[in-house]
């Protein structure tokens, strides 16, 4: 049994072959030293927007790392939500409830807000799990926010349509009392273009029909997904993705999958640069 996740979906999307490489064999090719640098930098910011909602120091963490104090201080200026960390925490422990069930929500006057949230549910046979950066409850409207250490996408129609974004909709919905209109989620963006703290947010509501497209959606992807888990179980490999469709240029696996190295003469060649769209971590 597998706990899905946003992640796990969009690459189930994006390239089964790479789901077998990563999920079902737990292989894991080396990051680029500047890929881990920007991981490394957005694990840093993730931990310290959760020790200031738990209202535990965080003046040791920005003493000396002038960037990360610059984003932690432009996003709690930009955005008056965040006035509530300064409330006292609540728990944010799993709520796991069948995607039949609902959990009540915020039955009281008071915001809470809750760092690191993790949900778990089940739905079409498959558990899943999301964690929400913040989640703010209050009685009649759930907001989740989302860090992001890289600069506002151009094209914002690829946040919308992402996984994640109709994944945490489509959680908070399943395991709350919430209807789907009283959700919104909410990005941001924490480092400019410019390399300056200018953070930037992008709020994606949420509605009743979008939540049947996504109950839709992942009833025939978990279809799916059990084809393709029988077929490797039968020792045959999932299928690739077409190499004219720009996926590949950055991925780990490309010789693995094509006996081609990246940078390599035959794997640029290979590589149709034209069809590649904007990359969005």
């Amino acid at each position: 049994m597998l706990r899905l996740s946003q992640g796990v979906l969009s690459l189930l999307e994006t390239c089964p072959r790479k789901f077998q490489y990563s999920l079902l064999e737990q292989l894991t090719p080396p990051p680029a030293e500047a890929q881990q640098t920007s991981l490394d930098w957005g694990n840093r910011f993730h931990l310290l927007m959760q020790q200031a909602q738990l209202q535990l120091p965080v003046e040791t963490i920005l003493a000396s790392q002038d960037a990360l104090r610059q984003a932690f201080e432009g996003l709690c200026s930009a955005n008056p939500l965040l006035a509530g960390f300064g409330s006292p925490p609540v728990d944010a422990q799993a709520v796991s409830l069948p995607a039949t069930g609902n959990a009540p929500a915020a039955d009281n006057a008071a915001t809470a807000y809750s760092s690191e949230h993790l949900r778990s549910f089940r739905y079409g046979g498959q558990s899943f799990s999301v964690v929400y950066d913040l989640l703010i409850t209050a009685p009649d409207q759930a907001q989740i926010l989302d860090w992001k250490t890289y600069p506002k996408p151009v094209n914002l129609r690829t946040l919308v349509e992402h996984w994640q974004t109709r994944l945490y909709c489509f959680a908070l919905v399943e395991t709350s009392r919430y209807e789907p209109e009283q959700v919104s989620m909410t990005y941001w963006f924490v480092r400019g273009r410019d390399g300056q703290a200018q953070p930037e947010s992008l709020k994606i509501g949420y509605s009743s029909g979008q939540h049947r497209q996504v109950a839709a959606d992942l009833t025939q992807l978990m279809a799916q997904l059990g084809d393709w888990m029988e077929q490797f179980q039968q020792g045959r490999e999932l299928p690739q993705v077409d190499l004219g469709e720009g996926k590949c240029d950055r991925c780990g696996f490309l010789n693995r999958c094509r006996g081609l190295s990246l940078g390599s003469d035959r794997g640029l060649a290979a590589i149709d640069w034209q069809g590649v769209e904007e990359i969005v971590p």
